[in-house]
């Protein structure tokens, strides 16, 4: 099946979500990842996008805070992976800086 054009970064491939940046609503108006954010926020949860920065969603359903604790537990960075992050963010922030 192909990919859905996308006209944000959002690793949630759920387009129909109200909250995804990608919704066709939203794309419409220009709306980035604001109402997602707000949405977990309020429910005590984590974005998706946040868990798949770890590791496989699959079969997940719990969302919330102290369940990404857990996952967080489960899925540990190595040194190398946590070397390799702080190098990305490293040429983000000079980037940025630069810009």
């Amino acid at each position: 099946m192909a990919e859905e054009p996308r006209g944000h970064f959002c690793s949630c491939g759920d387009i129909r979500c109200p909250h995804n940046p990608n919704n066709p609503k939203n794309l419409a108006r220009g709306l980035g990842c604001d109402a997602c954010i707000r949405k977990n926020l309020a429910l005590g949860e984590v974005p998706t996008c946040i868990f798949k920065n770890l590791g496989s969603i699959e079969g997940r359903d719990d969302f919330s805070v102290e369940g990404f604790a857990r996952f967080v537990a489960g899925h540990p960075r190595s040194p190398e992976e946590r070397e390799r992050c702080a190098r990305v963010a490293a040429e983000f922030e000079a980037a940025r800086a630069e810009g």
